[in-house]
């Protein structure tokens, strides 16, 4: 099978995936915000904040490493499980120490308790197949949708059985989040075939160092900036307003995280086996971009024309002070989610050295920033500063890009306006219209879809007709 029939496919299992992971998602925060009050929410992404944090503290790019390998031996492979197990166990055993600390922090003595028992998640990860890594280094994504529909699915059914028939307590949500974490890791061995050995080899370990290193310090620095809000505003405004900045967080991260995830998925895979090929390379960043603005565009606008209405419909009137900051943090996603295709193409290239220094710059105005921006406006303070660093995130990463793929920045851009502009010109045509006309805000919504789509095929016909074709046909994609 052809590189460009793997990528398409793989795009098409990994899109699915996501699509019916977020409305499970949805579909969860919006029962449990019914029942739950937002400061069992604003607990609760506290402790998310702690065990994603020591996770990752400790990511040297172990995972990465496998997939961008050329030549992968048994050795490594069987290494790399071995630190991943390694780490579990020690980040479960970190997690439980600093619970006390944590919550002397937080002053919230719940935290104790939950903390303790969260640390079973890493506990549990680290013990999740290798064969996950092989699946997505070979770009077979049909069983990583599997296994991502498992845990999801199970944690939303736990967590809403638990909330309703138990307690509506912050406990059910880990609980949840425990029993989808272990779902995960059985299905994990049955979707692949790849068992542990004890076969341990220090030079496989350093050579995994070799790459990882630098990924370790930009991980944490990343994490830095997408999370340490969640501790300023916790610590500074109190758990009710950290429990509205996690519900917008969440709603708006709905498509732009996954989409994230989706692309360092399937374009890192793709490009690491484009490496040496930089006119391929420049050719699968461009249709990226164009797939993932055409996708992003779209979702952000809708959202935010009629965020009023979403809130209220998903959450009810009690979570409308959200909606400022959803604002705000739908653009953030846009912006990231752009910044994103770019990343893979760093990484297959082996520039983990320059991504760690770029992250240095942004972590600088972050840190510098937050404090005072929460401070005088609140939860929509901590999205203008997340904002502005991935605004230069995405400057530093279009610069870096170009200085590797050169004269392709006529295409590239070319792509970006292409897949972007159907969305944002049904955006002003809505926004306009709701400023002169007092409509129904379902025909404005039927209204901006209509436009958006007729654009769509307007200008994506030619690609549309040839698809369909080849798919008749049974010819290469």
């Amino acid at each position: 099978m052809s590189l460009g029939r793997q990528f398409f496919r793989a795009s098409l299992w990994s899109g699915g995936s996501m699509a019916l992971v977020r409305i499970l998602t949805v579909l969860r925060l919006s029962v449990l915000a019914h029942l739950l009050l937002p400061e069992v929410f604003g607990v609760t992404a506290l402790v998310v904040l702690v065990v994603s944090s020591l996770w990752t503290l400790s990511d040297i790019g172990i995972n990465q490493a496998v997939i961008q390998r050329e030549e992968l031996s048994n050795q490594h492979i069987h290494t790399a499980w071995h630190l991943n197990w390694l780490r579990g166990l020690l980040l479960a055993g970190g997690c439980y120490l600093l619970a006390p600390l944590a919550a002397n922090f937080f002053e919230h003595q719940e935290l104790v308790f939950l903390l303790q028992l969260a640390a079973l998640i890493p506990l549990l990860r680290g013990l999740e197949s290798l064969g996950l890594v092989l699946m997505r280094r070979e770009m077979n994504f049909k069983s990583l949708a599997i296994v991502d529909l498992v845990r999801e699915l199970v944690n939303t059914v736990v967590a809403i059985t638990l909330v309703i028939y138990w307690q509506a307590t912050a406990e059910s949500l880990v609980w949840a989040l425990i029993v989808g974490t272990a779902m995960g890791v059985i299905a994990s061995y049955f979707v692949h075939a790849y068992r542990p050995s004890c076969l341990f080899d220090r030079q496989a370990a350093r050579d995994f160092w070799s790459f990882g290193g630098h990924l370790l310090g930009a991980g944490l620095l990343i994490f830095a900036m997408t999370n340490l809000d969640d501790v300023v505003i916790g610590k500074m405004v109190g758990m009710e307003q950290l429990g509205y900045y996690a519900v917008a967080f969440t709603l708006a991260g709905v498509v732009t995280t996954q989409l994230v995830q989706l692309m360092n998925q399937v374009l890192f895979p793709a490009m690491s086996q484009l490496q040496q090929d930089q006119k391929r390379l420049a050719s699968v960043l461009g249709r990226a971009l164009r797939g993932v603005a055409g996708i992003l565009t779209p979702v952000a606008c809708f959202i935010a024309l009629f965020s009023d209405q979403v809130v209220f419909l998903l959450f009810g009137d009690k979570w409308m002070p959200a909606i400022p900051a959803l604002q705000a943090l739908l653009l953030v996603g846009w912006v990231r989610g752009i910044a994103s295709v770019f990343g893979p193409v760093l990484l297959a290239r082996g520039l983990t050295a320059a991504l760690h220094r770029m992250k240095w710059k942004e972590f600088a105005v972050f840190a510098i920033t937050i404090i005072p921006a929460v401070h005088y406006m609140g939860i929509v303070g901590a999205a203008v500063v997340l904002l502005l660093v991935y605004l230069l995130s995405l400057i530093f990463h279009v610069l870096l890009t170009l200085s590797e793929l050169p004269d392709c920045e006529d295409f590239i851009f070319r792509q970006l306006i292409r897949g972007a502009l159907p969305g944002f010109s049904a955006f002003l045509l809505v926004w306009f219209m709701m400023q002169v006309i007092s409509w129904p805000s379902v025909l404005l919504g039927c209204l901006f879809v209509m436009f958006w789509s007729g654009l769509v095929y307007l200008r994506e016909r030619r690609f549309i007709l040839q698809f369909w074709a080849m798919r008749r046909s049974g010819g290469e994609i």
